[in-house]
C-alpha cells in the first residue's frame, strides 16, 4: 500500500460526475457513456475493476496503488497498464464508471418492468438506497476518506445531481406522469434518496420493502399525483352567489 495525496483522487471523481458543456453535453452523454463502457468491459478490465474495488473497500482510493491492485487480480504491473493504460487516475475512473454504468444498467431494467406508479418508485428508492447501505467502497470512503465523496452532494452540486436523477428517471416517470411534472417528481425523489441515504432510519429500511412501499404509498404517489398547484381549486372554480345576483 502506498499513500497518494487526495486532491488528485478528488479532481479524477470530480471529472468523472462532471457533467459537460456544450453541444450535445448534459447529463445523458454521462449516463450513456457509462452504461455502454460497463457493457463493453472486457474480461480482463472486468477482472481489474473487481481487484480494484476490493483495494478500494480495504485501504480507501489514496492508500491503494497499482502494485496492490496487480497483486489483487493476480496480474502483472505490466499487464495493468496493457489493459487500463494511464496508471492509477485512469484505473479509478474505469471503476467509477464501470460501477454507475452497472448500476444504471441494472435499475433501468428493473425500473422498466415496473406496471404503476407506486411499484417504480419503490424499486427505484430501495435499489438506491441498497445500494448506499450495502457498497463496500462507498462506506469505506463515506468512513475514512469523505472529502472525496461529501462535495459532490454540497448544496452547490445539487443541480447536477438533479440533472442525473431527471435523465435517468424521466424515460420511467413519463409513463405515469405528464411531461410538466416529470423534473419536479425526479427532484423530490433525489432529495428522499439523498436524504434516507445519508442519514438513515429504521422507519426507511431499504432491507425491508414494506417499509418503503409505506413511504411511498402514504406520502410520494400522493404528492406527485394530487393536482398541480397551478390548477385552479374547486373554490376558485365556483361562482361566487353574490356575484350571480349581480
Amino acid at each position: 500500500m502506498h499513500s497518494v495525496s487526495g486532491v488528485t483522487q478528488a479532481t479524477v471523481i470530480h471529472d468523472r460526475l462532471e457533467v459537460g458543456e456544450g453541444a450535445g453535453a448534459g447529463p445523458v452523454a454521462p449516463v450513456g457513456a457509462w452504461a455502454a463502457e460497463y457493457l463493453a468491459a472486457g474480461d480482463a478490465e472486468r477482472r481489474l475493476v473487481e481487484a480494484a474495488l476490493r483495494c478500494f473497500a480495504r485501504w480507501g482510493i489514496r492508500k491503494t496503488s497499482v502494485d496492490d491492485i496487480a497483486r489483487e487480480a493476480g496480474v502483472s504491473r505490466a499487464t495493468v497498464y496493457r489493459v487500463v493504460p494511464g496508471g492509477k487516475d485512469r484505473l479509478v475512473q474505469v471503476v467509477l464508471c464501470h460501477e454507475a454504468g452497472r448500476l444504471f444498467h441494472t435499475m433501468d431494467a428493473e425500473l422498466s418492468a415496473a406496471e404503476t406508479l407506486e411499484d417504480l418508485l419503490v424499486t427505484g428508492i430501495r435499489g438506491l438506497l441498497l445500494v448506499a447501505d450495502g457498497h463496500d467502497v462507498l462506506r469505506t470512503l463515506i468512513r475514512d476518506e469523505p472529502e472525496l465523496v461529501l462535495p459532490h452532494f454540497a448544496f452547490h452540486q445539487l443541480d447536477r445531481i438533479f440533472d442525473l436523477a431527471d435523465t435517468l428517471a424521466r424515460p420511467h416517470l413519463s409513463r405515469f406522469l405528464p411531461p410538466e411534472d416529470v423534473r419536479p417528481a425526479a427532484e423530490l425523489l433525489a432529495r428522499v434518496v439523498l436524504t434516507y441515504a445519508f442519514r438513515p432510519t429504521p422507519w426507511v429500511d431499504p432491507h425491508d420493502p414494506d417499509s418503503v412501499r409505506r413511504l411511498v404509498r402514504t406520502y410520494l404517489v400522493p404528492a406527485l399525483t394530487s393536482p398541480s398547484v397551478s390548477e385552479p381549486s374547486l373554490s376558485d372554480r365556483t361562482t361566487d352567489p353574490a356575484q350571480e345576483s349581480t
